[in-house]
């Protein structure tokens, strides 16, 4: 594995940019990396809007590319037209969906978006990266953004909690079976954040943003982006994290799963 990444006037790959942590990250990426972005995400005016904002005040170049990450032809595609003309040499894959509420209360529709964002979208876009980088002998790295709910499993976020379970295990896994290549993959699991996704799936009701574990969005984005550079394997940004994740491995499941129950009850 190569050293530390340098993105100096490199090109980085943002999915799921136009608000939260995707935003975020960008907006590290460009003003503490002067990195080259290509950003996407649904919303091509949220794009457009960040794409003139870190245009303007870090002089990067920015390039917004609106797509629908649960298609995987639009997926293939915005991957062709990201590396069309440049090199593509970070990939962040960011975007993600959760349901907070009953299992039973989650429709098929929901069920199926949440699968086909952060597990499927997320394994294409890793592949088709990792064969990138390959094909060109680049030090290039993947940023995968779990969450701790893959570690606790979060009752009343059943299909979340597993889909990051996923991502967390793939990544470490390639991460094992990739070693010795100049390429890195890094799994970034954080707890709450305090964004979009938390105001509209109903969690910012139990846990506020300030409240213990719920990160603000841009100390999050910059331990992801350290993170990233520095090609770490897993990482759990913030104390109190850090503490819940060791409780986890510490206490019996029964235990933490009835303090969690506790925790989550609508």
């Amino acid at each position: 594995m190569a050293s530390k990444l340098d993105l100096t006037g490199r090109w980085a790959l943002v999915t799921g940019a136009s608000s939260g942590l995707g935003r975020e990250i960008a907006r590290v990426l460009a003003r503490e990396h002067r990195a080259n972005l290509v950003v996407t995400a649904r919303r091509q005016d949220r794009l457009d809007a960040l794409r003139e904002e870190v245009v303007r005040e870090f002089g990067i170049e920015c390039v917004a590319l609106p797509a629908d990450l649960t298609d995987p032809a639009a997926l293939d595609a915005l991957f062709a037209d990201a590396t069309r003309d440049r090199a593509i040499d970070a990939v962040i894959v960011n975007a993600g969906m959760t349901f907070y509420g009953a299992h039973d209360d989650a429709t098929d529709d929901v069920i199926d978006a949440i699968l086909a964002t952060n597990v499927d979208a997320a394994v294409r876009l890793t592949t088709r990266a990792l064969a990138d980088f390959d094909r060109r002998a680049a030090d290039g790295a993947v940023l995968l953004v779990s969450s701790l709910a893959g570690e606790f499993g979060l009752p009343y976020q059943a299909a979340y909690s597993g889909t990051k379970a996923f991502v967390t295990r793939f990544g470490r896994a390639l991460r094992s079976e990739r070693r010795g290549r100049p390429s890195s993959i890094t799994v970034f699991a954080p707890g709450g954040i305090a964004t979009e996704m938390l105001d509209d799936s109903g969690l910012a009701k139990k846990f506020a943003p300030g409240s213990a574990g719920v990160m603000a969005a841009d100390r999050c984005a910059r331990g992801a982006v350290d993170a990233l550079v520095a090609r770490r394997g897993f990482v759990v940004p913030g104390f109190v994290n850090k503490l819940g994740y060791v409780a986890s491995r510490l206490l019996p499941t029964a235990c933490t799963q009835a303090l969690l129950r506790r925790a989550y009850r609508l």
